[in-house]
């Protein structure tokens, strides 16, 4: 569009040249300058073309780079509202967690303060348990004098029954011996009873004086009793205890039927039973192995207590040291 303008004008420069001059043309040098202007402006045009398609490669390579920039910054774009919903969820979880360890330090706080409390209880309680176990080896030291008094009644006894079988024997030896002597009383008392026969006679003359008296038959002597009874030598049979949990034990009118129990709250009552004329040595234990203990039955009947309910095992051993059991379920 530009060229067609510049022809355009030479046409109207030679036009007035003709006119003005007639036939002789003067227009030479201003042809001689449009070509210049036309020289200087095709390398214009030219250059502008150049330069207009550079510039057109110059904007897509700015727009190809600035798409590029912009998919990059739309993805950091997105990756940083990832990393913020990330942050956000981090952060209520923070927050929760904060709030969780707030409740914790509050509860341990407490616990802690309870604690305290506690352990001034339990140091009252260490000072009454070192009271108590004073108390209870106070106590192991007068079962260790009446064990060693038992002890000592133990082998007296002993030593009694052995004099007692040595007795025995003796009887035994002194009752064949009596035997022997019965044996032959009867043979005399036979004789006698003939020699009785030869002296009827004199035995009617002073029937009247005898009466009454009438001599022993050989059938009465017979049935005299010479045996004598026989020395228990053998160990006493045990017999079998019994084991009952006291369902009212904690009853006012049991406690009241059993002052001397000094039952406390909470305490289990059992009852053990020895059918025995003699005490019988107990140990027992609640199933699984909690609670243990062991206590001497006396005969008939005898009481013992426990902090903790269930099953209860007695256990004790019989003449032959076997051991025996009993198990009774409780509260």
């Amino acid at each position: 569009m530009g060229i067609i303008s510049a022809k355009a004008a030479v046409a109207g420069v030679v036009a007035t040249g003709v006119i003005a001059g007639g036939v002789m043309f003067t227009g030479g040098e201003t042809v001689d300058n449009v070509k210049t202007q036309l020289n200087d402006l095709k390398n214009k045009v030219v250059q502008y073309e150049v330069s207009e398609g550079s510039l057109l490669d110059k904007i897509n390579f700015l727009k190809t780079e600035a798409a590029e920039k912009i998919e990059l910054a739309n993805q950091n774009i997105l990756g940083a509202k990832n990393k913020i919903k990330d942050l956000e969820a981090d952060k209520k979880y923070l927050e929760k967690q904060t709030d969780n360890l707030n409740n914790e330090i509050e509860v341990l706080t407490d616990e802690k303060e309870q604690l305290i409390v506690d352990l001034e209880a339990a140091n009252s309680t260490i000072a009454e348990k070192d009271a108590l176990i004073e108390e209870k080896q106070t106590e192991l030291e007068n079962l260790e004098n009446q064990l060693s008094e038992v002890n000592g009644e133990l082998d007296k006894t002993k030593d009694e029954l052995t004099a007692l079988q040595d007795e025995y024997d003796a009887l035994k030896v002194e009752n064949n011996q009596n035997k022997n002597e019965i044996a032959r009383l009867e043979a005399e008392v036979n004789k006698a009873n003939d020699k009785v026969e030869e002296l009827g006679n004199v035995s009617q003359e002073v029937a009247a004086a005898t009466e009454e008296a009438e001599p022993m038959t050989e059938e009465e002597i017979n049935n005299v009793d010479i045996e004598i009874g026989d020395i228990h030598d053998a160990e006493l049979v045990i017999q079998k205890l019994n084991l009952t949990y006291i369902q009212d034990g904690q009853s006012d009118k049991f406690k009241a039927e059993h002052p001397d129990l000094d039952i406390q709250e909470g305490d289990r009552v059992w009852r053990v039973t020895n059918n025995n004329d003699f005490k019988v040595y107990v140990e027992w234990q609640m199933a699984g192995g909690r609670t243990s203990g062991e206590l001497v039955a006396n005969p008939t009947q005898t009481f013992y207590m426990t902090g903790q309910g269930g099953t209860m095992i007695i256990k004790w051993q019989d003449e032959n040291g076997k051991w025996q059991q009993k198990t009774k379920a409780g509260a």
